[in-house]
């Protein structure tokens, strides 16, 4: 019984992580960024402290976000993720929590970053605690630590670039074999060309994967109104995203299409306190 969860939860991760990118594996969150196919590494806002840590410099509110993604409409490919960014006298401080999963195979992952802005540059370190659980086998936990930053080239081209899990942080198996954590490095490009406008591309590497590719659309159509899509590749996909961001809370909404696996949503709140 234990072989055959320990298979069945082992089938699952797979899955996830060559067609859906598992949450192992560190993907970003937020709707934003999830309608932008996830070209978020050279963007600076609150959910920087999930995406690129480097990037929440300059937060000037304390904020609270909470965002809920799942794959493909399947009730056990979801992930619930809660954040907390908050300035401080020297650089901005973050937390973050969240879990993937369910009874039978859950990824759950608690992270604490600080960034700091030096002149036209950000930079920012966070230790993730990555804890894997697997019914009937128990649970394995492990440290990934990582560091990103984001420079400001001009005044319409930022740049960004994250490595994650550059300790190679493992997590052993109870069959006695170690299972990598992804060791992931991401650099992109932002551009914004008018205030209404942005355009960022991307670039992911998993040091075991080929290269994927991404590139994302940000357009405000009215005030406070924003539309979003985006492309990605190895593996395809289609992205597209709403968001309503008046000045004390952000409520977006972004969805992607697979061809093979169908439609996934990803749903994200923000508050910030003081800004009411």
């Amino acid at each position: 019984m234990q072989k055959l969860s320990y298979i069945l939860a082992l089938i699952c991760h797979i899955l996830l992580s060559n067609l859906a990118q598992a949450q192992i594996e560190n993907p970003a969150m937020g709707a934003r960024a999830y309608g932008m196919a996830n070209a978020s590494v050279s963007i600076k806002d609150h959910w920087a402290i999930f995406n690129n840590v480097g990037g929440m410099a300059g937060v000037k509110q304390v904020s609270g976000q909470i965002a809920y993604h799942n794959r493909f409409g399947i009730a056990n490919f979801q992930t619930f993720a809660l954040g907390v960014v908050a300035p401080i006298k020297v650089g901005v401080v973050g937390l973050s929590v969240s879990r993937f999963g369910d009874n039978l195979y859950s990824e759950q992952r608690l992270g604490l970053g600080y960034s700091h802005q030096i002149k036209n540059v950000s930079l920012g370190a966070k230790i993730n605690y990555v804890q894997v659980r697997i019914q009937d086998l128990g649970s394995q936990g492990t440290f990934a630590f990582e560091f990103g930053g984001v420079a400001r080239i001009s005044e319409e081209i930022s740049f960004g670039a994250h490595i994650y899990n550059f300790n190679q942080g493992q997590l052993n198996t109870s069959f006695g074999d170690a299972e990598k954590v992804p060791v992931i490095m991401k650099a992109g490009l932002s551009y914004q060309p008018v205030k209404a406008l942005l355009l960022n591309i991307e670039t992911e590497k998993d040091i075991d994967l080929p290269a994927t590719f991404k590139a994302g659309v940000e357009y405000e159509l009215v005030k406070n109104i924003f539309l979003r899509t985006g492309i990605q590749t190895s593996p395809f996909n289609n992205f597209f995203g709403i968001g309503f961001t008046p000045r004390w809370f952000h409520l977006n909404y972004a969805l992607s299409t697979n061809d093979a696996l169908g439609v996934s949503h990803h749903l994200s709140f923000t508050y910030q306190l003081g800004k009411k």
